[in-house]
């Protein structure tokens, strides 16, 4: 099972990082490069589909 969320381009709050974790979420970035949260979903549908 995968839950993938995708934040705003700042980046989430220390809050929000905190409950994400919380939750049991382990991050993972895609990388240096900002990208538009349709374009990152997408990117990281074909990195799943890839594994």
């Amino acid at each position: 099972e995968v839950g993938i969320l995708i934040g705003p381009e700042g980046g989430f709050s220390p809050s929000e990082m905190a409950m994400i974790l919380g939750a049991g979420f382990t991050p993972v970035s895609l990388g240096n490069t900002t990208l538009r949260s349709v374009t990152a979903a997408l990117y990281a549908v074909g990195v799943l589909a890839q594994e």
